[in-house]
């Protein structure tokens, strides 16, 4: 597996989107497998490792799942805070990577994205393979995919931070660290459980065999017998426990759907949605009363064209006729005035005619006009609409606004209306969803008393798994001390073929177990010394590591023989017994994930700091991350592990802004050009 890039956004005390190239690089042939993020103290180192963690994981971040509010308050806790206190309504982290399986190699681009409200948060999960969505499982699976890909218990061998280095380095369940490390890795709790079981299987089968121990037999196959029935009875205590526990999770997973489902996150929108759906109200019976205006008006008209057309055509017609008639008219009145007037004009009086042949040609050439007057008013057609020209000049208008302006207006009043409808029918859909306090405020009772009971429950279930070790444990001594007894009644009696089936079996489960277990530790052991001697500076003092395959206690042992005390350690060199101790688990497992470490120099003096430059973080694994202070990896350090450096961040506090801000660089020196030069 080889991490590509990291995306934060809106995230701890990142803003916006920041993106991380975290590819290595190798320069002639040589690996350059480290990745460094420089930062002080509240700049979001740590921040950046939970990312990462988070965007696999879910709320199964910390190694179990955590209760849906615990991790929606962390959620929240972690969302990002401006200057002035304000959050962004959305959040996100995204982590691409290389996985190699059945010889090929796939790209895998996760997001986890939160939309946050004022009283749920949205989570969404996409899982891209291959530049496409990921098609092999439902996507109701893929967190499940993610975690078969990455085991959550196999990458706290990879992932960790100075705490857990500080935890194992003061002996804080570190015995319980490395059995549960090796017991995931081989699957023995299996084994063992199969193991106890026979043994089980053994006494019942044994009930009543043998001569001078069977009174003692007897009376431990009676208290085996009571030993089981409280076993028993316990394990179905638990059993039944953790149905309800089942149960009472369900019921919460289904009363926080039902409040989904009835509308919780509307709830806070009710008032504005009803001024919204007031407003669009009043909008759509504005459009309506103008669509009404039109059919009451000119509408009509534009539903026939062909007849306005036709109307505005004999319009203009007529308008011609009236207009042919009134000049008539006016011709008629204009010749009744020449008639009186001819004889006295200066023309007819400078004709050299006497006034017989003037007369004559008055009357010819009044009849002429006369005639031809006469003959226009005959031409004329019969008006069928006598109106005046400024009623027909208004229809007219009529009739051009109907066929031109009319259907584009009422187009666009149509359209306007249906999109209102659309929005009002949105907005009422919303409303609808939206339940009344009423309604909420009983779910969310029952939602409190849910979580109450479980509380109890969880209480409870935690009596009970300690009462079902300490029946256990008293079962197991029993059937150890039967054990010998049935040893010596094996002398008297024969036992079936069954029997001698399941002692053998038992005794190969054991011997099975033990060279299993005592194997791996083997090469665990072999790991611890190898990387033990890697860091630690007194060169050579550590000749053999001894772990005891019952209780996983570590021995140091010197070349002469000597144990040499964790408790003489100093405590730098308990903080490299703690690095050694989780390289060599990652070792054993045998699986190449990247490493992740977040500050791992704090309490190391210079020569076993050296030691970690030189020897752990260049070969812990293909591709290191490192989240260090200027404190811990100074510009000394830093030239020792420039040849495997691939890529440096700074992270820097912007506390006018309130926000980190990310640069290629490390802390003396900035810019890509710059880092380019400095690590070649």
């Amino acid at each position: 597996m080889m991490f590509k890039s990291l995306t934060v956004e809106n995230f701890g005390a990142f803003s916006s989107k920041n993106s991380f190239d975290l590819s290595v690089s190798t320069i002639s042939e040589k690996s350059q497998p480290i990745i460094i993020f420089g930062g002080k103290n509240g700049t979001g180192k740590t921040t950046l490792l939970e990312a990462i963690k988070i965007c696999l994981y879910g709320n199964c971040f910390r190694g179990r799942r955590m209760p849906k509010r615990a991790y929606h308050k962390y959620l929240r806790q972690h969302l990002h805070r401006d200057i002035d206190g304000m959050t962004p309504s959305e959040a996100s982290i995204s982590v691409e990577f290389d996985y190699a399986r059945s010889g090929y190699v796939d790209d895998y681009l996760i997001r986890r994205s939160w939309k946050f409200t004022a009283s749920e948060i949205m989570e969404t999960l996409e899982i891209k393979e291959n530049n496409e969505p990921l098609q092999e499982v439902y996507e109701e699976q893929w967190q499940d995919f993610l975690m078969e890909l990455i085991p959550p218990g196999l990458s706290k061998l990879f992932f960790f931070d100075g705490e857990q280095i500080q935890s194992l380095a003061k002996g804080e369940g570190e015995n319980k660290y490395i059995l549960n490390s090796i017991n995931s890795l081989l699957g023995i709790d299996l084994v063992e459980h199969l193991q106890h079981d026979l043994k089980i299987y053994f006494l019942r089968k044994t009930a009543g065999k043998g001569s001078n121990v069977a009174s003692t037999v007897e009376e431990l196959r009676k208290k085996m017998k009571s030993l089981e029935e409280s076993y028993e009875s316990v394990l179905q205590k638990k059993a039944s426990l953790q149905t309800k526990i089942g149960r009472v999770n369900a019921e919460i997973e289904e009363q926080e759907r039902t409040i989904s489902m009835e509308g919780g996150g509307f709830a806070s929108k009710r008032e504005q949605l009803r001024v919204e759906e007031k407003k669009l109200e009043e909008a759509i019976e504005v459009l309506k009363e103008e669509i009404r205006s039109l059919c009451a008006n000119l509408l009509p008209f534009a539903f026939v064209p062909e007849l306005c057309i036709a109307l505005r055509s004999r319009l203009q017609q007529e308008e011609k006729e009236q207009q042919r008639v009134a000049t008539i008219v006016f011709l008629r009145d204009a010749l009744e005035n020449l008639i009186g007037d001819l004889d006295k004009t200066d023309y007819m009086r400078s004709l050299p005619l006497s006034q017989n042949q003037k007369h004559a040609i008055t009357l010819e050439t009044v009849n002429e006009l006369r005639n031809r007057i006469e003959k226009m008013n005959g031409a004329c057609k019969e008006i069928v609409h006598p109106i005046s020209s400024l009623e027909r000049n208004e229809i007219l208008r009529w009739i051009d606004t109907s066929l031109t302006q009319i259907p584009s207006r009422l187009l666009e009043l149509s359209t306007r209306l249906k999109r209102l409808e659309n929005e009002k029918e949105r907005v009422e859909d919303f409303l609808f969803r939206a339940p009344s306090d009423d309604v909420l405020r009983p779910l969310f009772v029952k939602l409190g008393k849910l979580h109450e009971e479980l509380g109890m429950l969880q209480q409870q279930q935690s009596v009970v798994a300690e009462e079902v070790r300490r029946t256990r444990n008293e079962l197991n001594e029993m059937s150890r001390e039967l054990s010998k007894v049935l040893e010596e009644k094996s002398h008297f009696d024969k036992i079936s073929g069954r029997l001698k089936l399941a002692a053998r079996t038992q005794e190969v489960l054991g011997e099975y177990l033990q060279r299993l277990r005592r194997e791996k530790i083997k090469e665990f052991a072999q790991n611890f010394l190898d990387c033990f001697n890697l860091l630690f500076s007194k060169k050579d003092l550590i000749q053999e590591v001894s772990v005891d395959p019952d209780s996983f206690d570590v021995t140091l042992i010197s070349g002469r023989g000597v144990v040499i005390p964790k408790a003489e350690l100093s405590a730098g060199e308990k903080q490299i017994y703690a690095i050694a101790l989780l390289w060599a688990l990652a070792r054993t497992s045998g699986r190449r994930l990247p490493f992740i470490i977040d500050t791992p120099l704090a309490r190391l003096d210079t020569e076993h700091r050296t030691n970690m430059m030189r020897s752990f973080l260049p070969n812990a694994s293909h591709q290191v991350i490192v989240f260090s202070t200027n404190t811990e990896i100074d510009r000394a350090y830093f030239g020792q592990m420039q040849p495997y450096i691939s890529r440096a961040y700074q992270l820097e506090y912007d506390g006018e802004h309130g926000l980190t801000c990310a640069q290629e660089g490390y802390f003396w020196r900035t810019g890509k050009e710059i880092l380019v030069n400095e690590l070649q």
